[in-house]
């Protein structure tokens, strides 16, 4: 038996839920009025010295979406859920475990799934869908949320696919959620600032006795380099002084550990997938139809693909309109490369993500 993905859906803000768009030339503007610095220096920026090609040009980003003050992270998830919902033409009272991957949750406690069913049930009730005696009961199914930075959508994926297979479990039917408001821990005199996007992205999980489903996955960390990223000024360590909320990067390093764990992680998991003795002949990289990688910079794809042997068209990218939403990124670029017909049955897909911690994880997909 495996787990095949039987829908998918995402938010935009702007789009689905309040927000708006903001170009390259948009972002400049902020990063000059708050004094951004250069990397790596201690000069801030001059008018016309940072470009929209430049930042083309250095992380391929043209645009990214922000959500404005109403949304929180919760709405966010629910849009996108719910999409995923109607496409594999089930109800929330179908689902059986809810898990969200995000590095921006609505709140400590209670969590972000929480959350969520809290609105999925007094928006049922509100609408006459479901009496207040029987919906407040609907929905006691394990909910909880998973931190693993960019990585948290994968993982998340990752539990609900083992909880469905774990042989206690009677449930048909799960959901995992990757939602993001990156935008509300950013500062402005940081450079980084132009890499991150808000939204989100969600896929419905079914058990099934066909062939298609999620082969196998591969999902670990190199804690070594923990304090390569970190949240700053979102925390519980004691500050003399109060620190500005922001998402701090060592970029390069982080970069070289990404170029690095790509081409280490798609031949582990193609020789994870090679384990199984009924498949009739080995699977090599060129039986991967597409790769659907986290999308943290447009132009980390190049090496990996020379390293591999593909074409470098076998990485899907959407990070030039959506920018980095971290948990949210490989479920939303997955839901887009469905919408374009990039993925089609019977297609076989690799599904690949790191973030901080660093945490890294992998999936092969028989769409």
């Amino acid at each position: 038996m495996r787990v095949k993905i039987a829908g998918v859906g995402k938010c935009l803000p702007g789009i689905d839920v309040p927000g708006r768009l903001v170009t390259n030339d948009d972002i400049i503007k902020i990063l000059l009025a708050h004094g951004a610095l250069k990397p790596g220096t201690d000069q801030p920026w001059q008018p016309g010295e940072l470009t929209s090609q430049k930042i083309i040009d250095l992380v391929g980003i043209r645009e990214r979406r922000w959500v404005t003050d109403e949304p929180n992270t919760s709405d966010l998830a629910l849009v996108a859920a719910d999409k995923a919902l109607a496409q594999a033409g089930i109800g929330w009272e179908d689902i059986g475990i809810l898990a969200i991957g995000s590095s921006t949750p609505e709140a400590l406690w209670p969590s972000t799934s929480c959350f969520v069913l809290n609105k999925v049930i007094k928006n049922k009730i509100a609408a006459g869908e479901w009496p207040e005696s029987e919906g407040k009961t609907k929905l006691r199914i394990p909910a909880f949320d998973l931190l693993a930075a960019c990585t948290s959508g994968l993982y998340a994926i990752d539990m609900v696919r083992k909880h469905l297979l774990f042989g206690e479990t009677g449930a048909e039917y799960g959901l995992a959620v990757g939602a993001e408001v990156l935008s509300r821990v950013l500062d402005f005199s940081d450079t980084n600032a132009d890499l991150w996007g808000d939204g989100a992205g969600a896929v419905v999980l079914k058990k099934d006795e066909g062939p298609s489903g999620i082969i196998c996955s591969q999902l670990g960390s190199d804690p070594w380099s923990a304090e390569t990223t970190h949240s700053v000024g979102k925390d519980m360590r004691v500050h003399e002084t109060p620190s500005r909320p922001n998402i701090w990067i060592k970029g390069h390093e982080v970069q070289k550990f990404v170029l690095k764990i790509i081409p280490e992680l798609a031949a582990r998991t193609l020789a994870q997938a090679n384990e199984d003795p009924a498949r009739k002949r080995p699977l090599t990289i060129g039986d991967v139809d597409l790769i659907v990688c986290h999308q943290a910079n447009a132009r980390i794809f190049e090496f990996p693909a020379r390293k591999l042997g593909i074409p470098v068209e076998k990485f899907y990218v959407n990070v030039d309109r959506r920018g980095n939403c971290s948990s949210a990124s490989v479920l939303m670029a997955l839901c887009e490369a469905v919408e374009e017909g990039r993925i089609r049955k019977g297609d076989l897909v690799m599904l690949m993500s790191f973030g901080g911690g660093l945490t890294w994880a992998s999936m092969l997909v028989e769409w």
